[in-house]
């Protein structure tokens, strides 16, 4: 079908081409004037012609009143100052800042709908006195025009019905006393722009319609104004509109071809309607082109259980129109389009475009806020907000600066500053890093770290972000990163429009607001992309579809919440008073989206409508409400449904193994040299559940650091209960082979209160906060809570060993550290420290060496299984709980053994500290009975152990992945391996 603006453009060359350069065609948004110069160019056919003007709505309005539109952070800091002149109550800018956008929004419509603001506004200690009808005829019959229906204004008891006057709350109290000085503060507000030479938008329009009221036609600068594919008009615009028709100088032309606007209860048709009726074309183009709107397109709708996965199946419906000849010129696809409510789907889309379409058309801008520059800005807003003084230095939060050290835009510039950064947050366990010491360990990027004096300082603000900006900029010119320089200088060009307009109206503030307006500022600035707008595929978003036609059409994200976007109105002015004084309600929105959808498909060939069919806690399946009206209202529409799933084969993970060459070899017999490389249980362990690990943490020189956290881990918190066991019966030792444990001792332990506590917090101060040894600094927060729960646990465990006593406590943290030999050809070196031994006498008898048994005791905190049926669970990785645990004990208890040569009982033991309240302190269980020595299993242990050395050291086989992917869950090196 012939595109609307065309149609516009053929009726004009047709009748009056000799004059059409003396008039001016007006247009909801540029992109609609753009194309239709396009087809006038193409309807003259390479013959002369002069054009017309083209304008915007905002553009002609701007011609009229000679006032330039002010930037809404100057708008805020003069509404401030002028509330504060009036007797407004005394508060800070950063407390005015909430509500004072809303006033600037409320005193905008006031403008755009021609309000009287004294009348609006009305003070509340006469409103008693106000007459229901408060508006003048004139008024009413505009407002009857404009609603189009005889119009009724409701009492204004409906608007403070609700308010308790004679004797309002404090909440009341505050909202009346703000709303009687709205009206001075509405005219102090428009006289201070008005006499710096700026508006607002709405104020503007005001302007407009007053000065089109007193100017002759001569004084017009066109013969004639031809108003094309408007739809819902504020009363500014209608006045205007009203005023250049009443002079003969107006034309208007109105897209309502869809078939759904013939519903007179489709909320699309509420205002086209009334508009075409009131504002008539000078040339009938509905009977030039009666074919237009006769039918829906036919329309096929697909629910997507991806938001990504629409862009993917666009792009594979954008091949099919290729194969198929739908678009028969891929390299020029200006009839096919892209529609896209959720703009965080433009950069997927881009990438699912196929490759013969070579020419695109972003009409969208990318938002900054997606940009990875935005991300380091908001890391470094979130830095020096958080930030605290520290005996006169600041210090910034460990969370925050990690993720300003590992961004990859400042790895890109300093790499070594920011490794050395992160090395020294997890080798000393830092969670206040003073800013001092990150410019120390990051010398390139020092601007970067440097801190806010006073970040209530505008000056102070100012000047570390200016550093910051322009020196990024100068780093970024030797990366070869345009987009991201073009970034910098929109944030550099923000920061200065801000602090001028702060300086140049006086305005203090506080609390960080400075930063956080920096960040307002700038959140609403999108990355143009350039482009020919008349070539290519077009890919938009929805508000520059309007007026425009296109053959194809996919429109993506369609559900509710997104289309239409759910509206947020924030105002002080409720729907009741905004409908008797004809102002814009929210019900607006609907009648708005209605429209741009309807119009959007009505001359379509092909149309394809997706949406998100995911439900969850995050999702909605459900189709946005316009789609339901085709189903159900508009049967004729012919539409398929289907659930689409894209196709998509993932790619064969790739088996990532390293092959045993001669140099590996030779490094594996290091552990069999003597005073080679040593093998640990923990190796040992890490080798069956995966030999890549082993392979990567012992001859490939890569550490799986723990990730540092600011609460107290599991590793963290077993470190510290062994560590005050260990002080505990170490300071009963002393320098002796080994000390009798009796029940004195631990009921002694157990009520001095004042002994545990000082152990504890030495142990949380040197292992959790880093502090050192025999640091009794209090322990505040977190620290606090666990100390009381590392208490209660020790107590625990001491009074579950009360069982045992007396015995005799040997050692704790014992360290073997030699050879083991497992067969005539084959010794290796081990390194093991043993959490605990001692000697207890289960039969009685105690002193006789005969009658004990050595313990070999292992603190646990995780939920380690401690009973098993056979040597499986320990050897077998395919097992997904694996007893690691046990596998571990019996090897203690084997190299204690030979370094001592013992060949009495030993007997491992697991003390689970997370199940001591629950179960107790119990023995390992071997075929559901207790295992006391462990001669019982140890001979079938090293037949296993030695083979699994020999395969570990001796094999050809490769060191691949984990085969249980469970075993990848915690592991650190699994976004190496593309394990998820």
């Amino acid at each position: 079908m012939t595109p609307f603006l065309r149609q516009v453009a053929e009726v004009y060359l047709a009748n009056e081409r000799d004059d059409i350069m003396d008039y001016c065609f007006v247009f909801p948004n540029k992109r609609s004037g753009i194309f239709f110069r396009h087809y006038l160019r193409q309807l003259a056919k390479g013959s002369p012609l002069c054009m017309p003007d083209i304008s915007t709505i905002g553009e002609l309005t701007a011609r009229i009143v000679p006032l330039v539109e002010a930037p809404r952070m100057e708008q805020l800091f003069i509404l401030y100052n002028e509330y504060r002149k009036i007797g407004g109550e005394d508060i800070d800018f950063d407390r005015f800042l909430f509500w004072g956008e809303m006033i600037l929004s409320d005193f905008n419509d006031v403008d755009q709908y021609l309000v009287e603001p004294s009348k609006l506004f009305v003070n509340l200690r006469r409103y008693r006195e106000v007459s229901a009808n408060y508006l003048t005829d004139e008024q009413r019959e505009i407002l009857s025009r404009y609603w189009g229906e005889q119009f009724e204004s409701p009492s204004p008891d409906r608007f403070w019905e609700h308010l308790h006057y004679n004797s309002p709350t404090e909440l009341e109290q505050k909202f009346l006393k703000l709303w009687e000085v709205l009206d001075p503060l509405y005219h102090r507000f428009t006289s201070t722009l008005q006499d710096s030479g700026m508006g607002t938008q709405g104020m503007i329009a005001r302007r407009a319609v007053e000065s089109l009221r007193k100017c002759r036609t001569s004084d017009l600068s066109c013969r004639r104004y031809i108003f094309v594919g408007f739809n819902v008009l504020t009363l500014a615009e209608l006045s205007m509109f009203e005023l250049l028709d009443a002079k003969g100088v107006a034309d208007f032309y109105w897209d309502n071809a869809s078939p759904a606007m013939r519903d007179k209860g489709n909320a699309a048709s509420r205002f086209i309607d009334r508009n075409t009726e009131r504002f008539r074309s000078r040339y009938d183009i509905d009977t030039i082109y009666p074919h237009t709107g006769v039918e829906f397109p036919e329309i096929h709708l697909k629910g997507i259980p991806s938001s990504t996965g629409q862009a993917k199946m666009a792009g594979k419906l954008l091949n099919d129109w290729i194969t198929d000849g739908t678009i028969s010129d891929p390299a020029n696809a200006i009839n096919t389009a892209v529609v896209l409510p959720d703009d965080s789907l433009l950069i997927p889309m881009i990438h699912s475009v196929p490759e013969q379409m070579s020419n695109l058309n972003v009409t969208m801008g990318l938002p900054m806020r997606t940009t990875s520059f935005a991300s380091l800005i908001n890391s470094l807003v979130s830095m020096h907000l958080r930030a605290t003084e520290t005996r006169g230095e600041w210090c910034y939060f460990y969370d925050d600066i990690k993720n300003v050290a590992t961004h990859p835009l400042l790895g890109a510039i300093d790499r070594e500053g920011c490794d050395a950064i992160m090395r020294t947050l997890m080798q000393q366990r830092i969670y206040m890093l003073p800013a001092s010491e990150a410019q120390r360990l990051a010398p390139a990027t020092a601007y970067v770290f440097a801190p806010i004096d006073n970040p209530n300082s505008i000056d102070s603000v100012y000047s570390y972000f200016h550093t910051l900006l322009t020196s990024l900029k100068e780093a970024l010119a030797s990366h070869d990163n345009d987009p991201e320089k073009f970034f910098v200088s929109s944030y550099l060009d923000a920061l200065d429009e801000l602090r001028g307009a702060a300086l140049k109206w006086g305005i203090e503030m506080k609390d960080s607001t400075f930063i956080q307006l920096l960040q307002k500022a700038i959140s609403g600035v999108s990355v143009s992309f350039i482009g020919e707008p008349l070539r290519g595929l077009q890919i938009m978003g929805v508000l520059e579809t309007r007026a425009l036609d296109f053959d194809n059409i996919i429109l993506l994200s369609m559900n509710e919440r997104i289309f239409p976007r759910k509206h947020y109105s924030r105002s002080f002015i409720p729907d009741s008073l905004r409908r008797s004084y004809g102002m814009a309600t929210t019900d607006f929105q609907e009648s708005i989206y209605a429209y741009y959808f309807y119009r959007l498909i009505s001359r379509a060939r092909n149309v394809a409508i997706y949406y998100d069919s995911r439900n969850g806690a995050t999702y909605s399946c459900e189709m946005s409400r316009y789609i339901t009206q085709l189903i159900y209202l508009h049967p004729e529409c012919k539409i398929s449904h289907s659930s689409g799933i894209y196709e998509f084969t993932p790619p064969e993970k790739p088996v990532i193994a390293i092959e045993r060459t001669p140099e590996i070899k030779q490094r594996l017999l290091e552990f069999c040299i003597p005073g080679g490389r040593p093998l640990s249980a923990s190796s040992i362990n890490d080798y069956i559940s995966c030999p890549l690990r082993f392979y990567l943490q012992q001859l490939g020189g890569l550490n799986a650091d723990n990730e540092l956290t600011d609460y107290m881990d599991s590793a963290t918190y077993g470190t510290i209960v062994h560590a005050v066991a260990e002080k505990v019966y170490t300071g009963w030792r002393g320098d002796a082979q080994s000390i009798k444990i009796t029940d004195d001792m631990l009921d002694g332990i157990i009520k001095s209160k004042s002994t545990l506590d000082r152990l504890i917090t030495e142990c949380i101060n040197k292992e959790f906060n880093r502090r050192g040894e025999g640091d009794t600094t209090p322990l505040v927060g977190e620290a606090r809570v666990m100390g009381n729960l590392i208490k209660h646990i020790l107590v625990r465990m001491f009074e579950e060993e009360k069982k045992f006593t007396p015995f005799d406590f040997i050692d704790a943290e014992h360290r073997i550290e030699g050879t083991m030999r497992l067969a005539d050809d084959l010794t290796i070196n081990i390194k093991q420290y043993i959490d605990r031994v001692d000697r207890v006498y289960p039969s009685g008898g105690y002193g006789d060496p005969a009658r004990g048994c050595i313990r070999i005791v292992d603190y646990k905190t995780g939920g380690d299984k401690t009973e098993f049926t056979t040597l499986d669970h320990l050897f077998d990785p395919t097992i997904k709980d694996r007893r690691h645990a046990l596998l571990q004990a019996f090897f203690y208890a084997r190299a204690y053994a030979e370094k001592f040569r013992y060949d009495g009982p030993i007997q491992p033991m697991i003390y689970k500290l997370k199940t001591l309240y629950s179960e107790g302190l119990k023995p390992i269980s071997f075929n559901k009975s207790p295992l006391e020595d462990y001669h019982e299993i140890i001979d079938e242990y090293m037949t296993r152990f030695e083979a699994l050395i020999r395969e570990i050291i001796l094999s050809d086989k490769p060191f691949s992945q984990a085969e249980c992917d469970d075993t990848c869950s915690f592991c650190r090196f699994k976004t190496l391996c593309r394990r998820q």
